[in-house]
């Protein structure tokens, strides 16, 4: 197998792309910038030295992006893709006809080598995630006036309540506002809560009384740690390729015996609105397909329910989970 490098560069929010040069293999492709790793030298050293002999330029090597695997049939290739830092030199066309710098939602304007499109579909995700959450920081205030009397959580939260031990510690994963963490509060329950909103979380922090956490459901870290986690209508945002991992962690904070509350909109497929707000709907069967592969999770009931929202009724899926008392205590 090839092993060969390649380098997400973005400056000012566009991402470098490169077209190979007519007479070279996949002559009119587009493909990240780097090349093939030496037997003497570090993939972090190649992609150095590639990026100063085909483009004149030199870089700072950053984090690992991602990896993909692709058989061109004459060749097998595993190109390993790093986040890189421009830090001098004017870029060069020396091995490509041309150069292109696009934002990452035009990404798929061009005609991508196969083994660098799943990093084109990467970045695109990552865009569609970060102009999710610019929305909610710049629009913050409206969001909360709109949602922080809603009461289409009324019945649930009552289910939810019922299967928890008092003095219950609950995670409210996404809080907006702040409204079901006040409910779960004044219900005599402990409450730790998370947006990954700075503008939201500082508010619910005033609204609550009690720091309220900015971070992403997938950044979770704790183990065995809470009775309860709630997460109303805020999972809906996270790109289906990253739902599985995003569950497991979730899982992982929850206790054995622990009840686990989620919420999306009713759909089958993954969209941006006009506000360039992302979302990720399910059905009921394809919200069943994705939980079997969690044998330690029991659905409690799964079902779908209208919402008044902006004056339209909504169909939203919602999911009450158990995690099983069998589930090993995980230590580490």
């Amino acid at each position: 197998m090839l092993l060969v490098t390649a380098a997400i560069i973005e400056t000012n929010g566009l991402i470098l792309a490169a077209r190979r040069k007519p007479g070279c293999q996949l002559a009119g492709y587009w493909e990240f910038p780097g090349g093939k790793v030496e037997a003497d030298e570090t993939n972090e050293g190649c992609l150095a030295r590639e990026l100063s002999e085909e483009f004149g330029v030199q870089c700072k090597i950053g984090d690992f992006f991602g990896d993909s695997i692709y058989d061109y049939g004459t060749k097998r290739v595993r190109l390993l893709a790093y986040r890189v830092q421009h830090l001098s030199g004017t870029f060069q066309c020396r091995d490509h006809d041309r150069l292109c710098w696009l934002p990452a939602h035009e990404l798929l304007s061009l005609q991508w080598a196969p083994a660098d499109m799943p990093f084109v579909v990467k970045l695109q995700e990552e865009h569609q995630v970060t102009a999710t959450l610019a929305y909610y920081q710049d629009n913050a205030r409206e969001y909360i006036q709109e949602t922080i009397d809603l009461e289409f959580t009324g019945q649930i939260r009552q289910r939810f309540l019922a299967l928890l031990a008092p003095d219950s510690l609950v995670l409210d994963l996404g809080c907006g506002s702040g409204r079901d963490s006040r409910f779960f509060l004044e219900a005599g329950h402990r409450i730790v809560a998370v947006d990954p909103v700075d503008a939201i979380a500082e508010s619910a922090t005033e609204y609550l009384g009690q720091p309220v956490r900015v971070q992403k459901a997938e950044e979770l870290e704790e183990t065995n740690t809470y009775d309860g986690i709630w997460a109303c209508a805020s999972l809906l945002h996270i790109p289906r390729s990253r739902i599985e991992a995003t569950f497991t962690v979730i899982c992982k904070a929850l206790k054995p015996g622990g009840i686990w509350y989620m919420s999306f909109k009713r759909g089958e497929t993954e969209y941006q609105d006009y506000k360039q707000r992302f979302f990720n709907n399910y059905t009921i069967p394809l919200m069943e397909q994705v939980l079997r592969q969690y044998p330690q999770l029991s659905i409690i009931d799964i079902y779908e329910s209208p919402s008044l929202l902006r004056g339209k009724v909504q169909p939203w899926l919602n999911i009450l989970l158990k995690k099983s008392t069998q589930a090993p205590q995980i230590t580490g």
